[in-house]
Parts: structure tokens; C-alpha cells; sequence
């Protein structure tokens, strides 16, 4: 184990023609939080002020730290303010700060900017750095020093940097200051690209992590459409999912997937059970709203969206069937399907958004989110209510909220997905069938 010192270097600046800031006074008190800190024999602090662009690359280049806390004047989108030669102000921009800690991307653990508006630079920043702090708004000079003098009170005594920043943001709260929402912290995404060819093969850009051609085993083209049994998801897709997960993890907690491609909302319901949210994984994948493309994440807080049971029929057997219609009513394709299925179905219940059907059903991942929770307890709630042993599960759906769904569908036994093979004749049949405990 290293017993060389963490090395936290500040840099401060406060030119001339800026408001004055008591920064002489929040280095002090950082100086005081590892003093005292019960770990101070594993940090050095080092110090740069009246720091010029030139001072700032020399420091990162000759010093070498693992913590840059900068003090002083941030100004938004035209960057941080530091001083020239004479002491008068110099805007140092994002992208110029971005290209500069690129470079020490090997080194630099975690950037505070105890300065206004800084947020800006933060978001860009964290591309290259593991956790950066920002200030979304004005911060005052009193905010400031309870925040910086908490947060390496927290490093100080062996905590680790997220921890760190909430307890300098409860410290706020704890001082009387109503500014505790101003810090915000940033975490460079672990994200990887998961392109998965189903129906067509197609490009999507820059290079992907993992690439899964699975066109043999899927046909659009076809009447009926050709889609993959359970011996090929058993056999070789489920495997090839579970191996592309491993190399897009590579031992990490915490992954971000992107997930691209064009496959059928079964296979989507099926990528997103072999990447389950309570084990770190975070799926972002992109959807086209209103003329643009946003790219839509799981990890996101949900929305009040909620379905309603639109129907509901039948008995205590072992054959639930749930439909979910959420692009538009399947409620045609499911008598067809109730009619001409060999499995006994025991019961029936379809389900639509509060907010009906169509464009409107989902406006953004938070509803998408919120959605696919709710799913989750109707599967479960109506499997208890009649005893039933296997669901048997319709979607019309967007791709986004299969994804987010099988993400979720844990500890509701097994689920039978189904996929239309032909709209033309409303039929619909069984894809893949997950066991989820």
C-alpha cells in the first residue's frame, strides 16, 4: 500500500478589477480541516495564488495532484477568471480548461470550483475527470468557506469524495445558510455502447464497446416475421448478452450501457433483465421526442405516471395473460390472440397510461421510468390474485420502456414475452420466456 501523501493543491485568484473575496480566509480554514483531519499525515496541501493560465499548467504539470480546488470568480459560459502578468482579469474558457485537464486525466482524482456559475465548467470536466464539483448559481463568500472548510474535514478523516460532498452540503444546511442546493458534484460516466442488430444491421456512429449481430435469427421481411425460439435465446442470444455484459462491466460497480439497434420489444424486454438496475447497471438509449433525439436513462427519478386497468376477466389458473398498451390499444391483436392461442389463458387484464394512449403516454424517461415500476407490481399483484404460475406478457410499447421494464423484472416468476409477427392478421406469438425468481 502507497504511503505517499495525497497532494490537494489550491489555486486562488482575485484580480483587481473583481469583487473582493475572503479567500485568504478559506484557505486558512482548509489548512485548519487537515490539521486537524485524523488522516492529515496522508495529504499535502499545496498553494498557487494570484494564479495566472500559465501558474495553473505549471502547477498541474510540476506539482502533480490528486485534488485541484480552485478559489475565486467563475462567470458561466465565459469560463473561470484568473489573473494576467499585471494582476488584471483573464477569462479562461471551458473548452481551454477541458483540453487542460484532459491531460492530467491519469492524475487528477476530483476538482472543486468554489466559484459562481462554475457549474458550466464542471459539466464539461468530468468527461476526463472521476468527480467535479460546481457552484449552479452565485455562491457567497460565507457558503463558500463552510463548504470547502466540511468537504476536507470529510477527506480529511478517510471519506470518499461523494460523501465528502454531501457532508460540506449538510454542513451549509447545519450553518443556517439556505444555499445547501447551490454545490453541485459531478461524476464522470463509466459509459459504454452496446450495439445489438436485429431486425436490420446498421451503423450508429463511433465504434461500439460490444457489437451483436443476431440478423440470422430475425426477419422483418417476412409474413409472418421470423424471430428467434427459445432454444436460440437459450443457446446463444442469452449467453452472448451475458458475455457482452462482462466486457462492458470489466469488474466495474457502477456502468452506463447505450444501448442502439433495431430489435423487437421482446428482445428489448430481454437486454434489459441481463442488466438488472439493482446491480449498478444504468441504460441510456435514444429516443426520438418532438423532432430531436434525447437520450433517455434509467437511472433517472421516476414521474407520477401510472396505469390503469382498462379490463379485466377470468379465473384462479395457472395462465395470467397482461397486455400493456401504452403506443396504442392492442385490445384487437389480444382478442385474436385469446382466440387462437393453444394455452388456456385463466385470466386476462389490460392496462393503459392514465394519460391514455399514443405520443402522449410517454413524454420523457421519468414517465418511461415510473411506468415500468408500475408494470413491474401489476405483473405482480394480478400473478397473486389468481395464483397464476407464468405471465404471459403483450407490449405496445416504445423500445425505451421494454428496456427500462426488463431492467425491473425481478422476483415475479416467469414471464412469456410475446411479439406480433404479423399486423396485417393481428397475430401475435410467444418469443422468449425469462425466469426472473
Amino acid at each position: 500500500m502507497s504511503t505517499t501523501p495525497k497532494r490537494i493543491l489550491i489555486v486562488a485568484a482575485n484580480p483587481r478589477q473583481t469583487n473582493h473575496l475572503h479567500l485568504d480566509k478559506e484557505v486558512r480554514k482548509i489548512e485548519e480541516a487537515l490539521e486537524r483531519a485524523h488522516k492529515r499525515d496522508q495529504f499535502e496541501l499545496v498553494q498557487c495564488r494570484a494564479v495566472t493560465p500559465r501558474d495553473l499548467r505549471l502547477a498541474l504539470l510540476n506539482k502533480r495532484p490528486q485534488i485541484v480546488h480552485f478559489c475565486g470568480h467563475g462567470v458561466g459560459d465565459e469560463g473561470l477568471v484568473l489573473e494576467n502578468e499585471t494582476g488584471e482579469v483573464q477569462f479562461v474558457s471551458t473548452n481551454a480548461l477541458v483540453g487542460l485537464f484532459k491531460l492530467f486525466a491519469d492524475q487528477v482524482e476530483c476538482v472543486l470550483l468554489n466559484a459562481c456559475y462554475s457549474e458550466v465548467q464542471a459539466e464539461v470536466i468530468k468527461q476526463h475527470i472521476d468527480y467535479v464539483i460546481g457552484m449552479n448559481q452565485t455562491i457567497g463568500d460565507q457558503t463558500a468557506i463552510e463548504f470547502a472548510a466540511s468537504f476536507y474535514d470529510a477527506v480529511g478523516a478517510g471519506k470518499d469524495y461523494e460523501f465528502s460532498f454531501e457532508y460540506a452540503c449538510n454542513s451549509i444546511l447545519m450553518a443556517g445558510i439556505n444555499q445547501a442546493d447551490i454545490p453541485i458534484l459531478k461524476k464522470k460516466s463509466n459509459s459504454t455502447s452496446l450495439w445489438v442488430h436485429g431486425w436490420v444491421k446498421q451503423n450508429y456512429g463511433d465504434s461500439p464497446t460490444v457489437e451483436l449481430d443476431w440478423t440470422q435469427y430475425f426477419n422483418i421481411d417476412t409474413q409472418p416475421r421470423c424471430i428467434a425460439d427459445q432454444a436460440t435465446w437459450d443457446n446463444i442470444l442469452r449467453p452472448s448478452l451475458i458475455q457482452a455484459r462482462e466486457k462492458l462491466s470489466q469488474g466495474r460497480a457502477e456502468v452506463t450501457v447505450d444501448i442502439r439497434g433495431r430489435f423487437s420489444l421482446s428482445t428489448a424486454v430481454a437486454i434489459g433483465t441481463v442488466f438488472p438496475h439493482t446491480r449498478g447497471y444504468t441504460l441510456q438509449v435514444e429516443k426520438q421526442n418532438t423532432g430531436q433525439n434525447n437520450l433517455w436513462r434509467s437511472d433517472v427519478s421516476p414521474s407520477d405516471a401510472k396505469f390503469k386497468i382498462v379490463k379485466e376477466d377470468g379465473k384462479v389458473g395457472e395462465h395470467l395473460l397482461i397486455a400493456l398498451g401504452i403506443s396504442g390499444d392492442p385490445s384487437g391483436e389480444l382478442r385474436q390472440l385469446y382466440k387462437d392461442s393453444p394455452i388456456p389463458f385463466s385470466a386476462v387484464v389490460y392496462a393503459e397510461p392514465e394519460s391514455g394512449t399514443g405520443e402522449r403516454a410517454i413524454g420523457s424517461d421519468t414517465d418511461a421510468i415510473a411506468l415500468a415500476i408500475h408494470a413491474k407490481e401489476i405483473i405482480r399483484q394480478y400473478r397473486r390474485k389468481y395464483e397464476a404460475t407464468d405471465t404471459h406478457l403483450v407490449l405496445h410499447a416504445p423500445l425505451s420502456f421494454c428496456l427500462f421494464l426488463g431492467q425491473r423484472l425481478r422476483v415475479v416468476g416467469d414471464v412469456i414475452c410475446y411479439e406480433c409477427v404479423s399486423i396485417k392478421d393481428k397475430k401475435y406469438q410467444p418469443s422468449v420466456k425469462l425466469c426472473t425468481g
